[in-house]
């Protein structure tokens, strides 16, 4: 059973400094420890962030702004205006940037300089939630971020606290308080990664539905096609032929003639005049611009960074590898290939650190670095506030120190005599006794 959490009485200032440097120093040489407390601050933490997001974020003083006076739903604003028009036959217009920007300021009655950068496919979820007012809409894009990212990390884990301890990671809160889509992301990232095996068209399907983000949908076919696995890969392809054409008979051809011809623009929005601002980018890319360094250099260091992504997702997937491993190797590499990484979208760094957590226990407890990070945690809260007030890329640092720790864990890996490894990344729960809980617990 983990080690209870010790309390003691109040006394002297220093001798309170003492005591709550012990209980941290006791965090960081304690697997069972730092599991206790992630699941106790969970409980606290999970409550507390969703009604800040409903409250907060979900009303306001008026109709179509939050208590800060941001449209409602922030970002999210701008999928609910591009599905009222797809719905109403004007699928192309979220592709016109100044449309779509009169759109957003008829929708909330304030200016918003959301540009729509996504591939007609996402039209299809953003007319469903169209079809609600923004209010709704937004709550409801909430619970289906919430659920669908529980479900993905209950099984990945194969135990429900570890569910609960990964929905009080910031990033989460991050993710619902932008109106974002990060959390869809990193569900059927890590859906797809640990079922590649056991459910390989189910796994297909859900690498299948990450087309509306094609920066991060492209590592898992291409390790499909190198790997043999023919049913996922085959899954993936149909679905996303599908989705396309979906699109094509709902919206017409309008829309994807707009997509492809915006895409040098959305190249110069996004990457050379960083128009969503340089604290925000937490890519290889992002931290060189941020640090003052010219493009050529960003793009050189985001080249190398991929690289070393792509070869920790091939290594993996290509030599006999833990299958949870194999699938923190895959969540944890998509996002550092693409040269432009919103704070939000670091999301999938959850399941990666989830997923270690679970192989650190099962071959024998966490290292002391792993142990670092992930009491590095809450570092994940000021990620763009550290970018923008000290220049210094904290998203990045935290990335690349998660991908660190998997690439040290992986390495050659075969099953014991008579035991075959079932891809299922941690389902079977019969595998994880309570110290389990060490592992699965620290991954948030």
């Amino acid at each position: 059973m983990p080690a209870p959490i010790e309390t003691r009485a109040p006394g002297p200032p220093t001798a309170r400094a003492a005591a709550l440097w012990s209980d941290l120093a006791d965090l960081l040489s304690s697997d069972a420890r730092l599991s206790a407390f992630a699941r106790r601050a969970a409980w606290v933490l999970v409550p507390f962030g969703l009604a800040m997001v409903l409250l907060v974020y979900g009303t306001g003083p008026e109709p179509q702004r939050n208590w800060y006076g941001d449209p409602l739903g922030n970002d999210f604003v701008q999928v609910w205006v591009a599905g009222r028009s797809a719905l109403v036959g004007r699928g192309a217009e979220p592709y016109d940037l100044p449309v779509h920007l009169a759109n957003l300021k008829a929708a909330c009655g304030q200016e918003c300089r959301f540009a729509w950068h996504y591939p007609p496919v996402f039209l299809l979820p953003a007319a469903a939630m169209a079809l609600l007012d923004l209010r709704p809409a937004y709550l409801l894009w909430t619970a289906l971020s919430l659920a669908l990212f529980a479900l993905a990390m209950r099984v990945a884990a194969g135990r429900r606290d570890a569910a609960v301890v990964a929905l009080a990671h910031p990033l989460v809160l991050c993710n619902l308080a932008y109106g974002q889509n990060g959390l869809f992301t990193a569900s059927l990232l890590t859906l797809g990664a640990v079922l590649a095996d056991r459910r390989p068209w189910l796994a297909g399907l859900c690498f299948g539905l990450l087309a509306y983000k094609p920066h991060f949908a492209a590592l898992a076919p291409m390790l499909l096609l190198v790997t043999g696995r023919r049913d996922c890969l085959a899954a993936c392809v149909s679905t996303v032929l599908a989705l396309c054409l979906a699109s094509l008979a709902l919206f017409g051809t309008a829309p994807w003639i707009g997509f492809f011809g915006t895409l040098g623009d959305t190249n110069r929005i996004i990457l050379q005049n960083a128009a969503a601002g340089l604290d925000l980018n937490a890519s290889a890319f992002g931290a060189v611009r941020l640090l003052g360094g010219p493009m050529a250099v960003a793009w050189t260091a985001q080249g190398i960074v991929a690289a070393l992504a792509l070869g920790l997702a091939c290594r993996a997937w290509c030599r006999p590898t833990d299958p949870t491993l194999r699938a923190a190797a895959l969540v944890v590499s998509a996002p550092l290939l693409s040269p432009y990484l919103p704070v939000y979208d670091l999301a999938p760094l959850v399941p990666a650190a989830l997923l270690l957590a679970l192989a650190a226990h099962r071959a024998g407890g966490l290292r002391p670095h792993e142990r670092a990070l992930l009491c590095a945690v809450p570092l994940f809260a000021v990620v763009r506030e550290a970018a923008g007030l000290t220049g210094f890329p904290l998203g990045l640092v935290l990335s690349l120190a998660t991908f660190a720790c998997v690439a040290g864990r992986v390495r050659p890996w075969s099953a014991a005599p008579g035991r075959q490894p079932s891809g299922t990344g941690g389902l079977d729960v019969r595998t994880l006794t309570a110290p389990a809980a060490a592992g699965s617990g620290t991954a948030a």
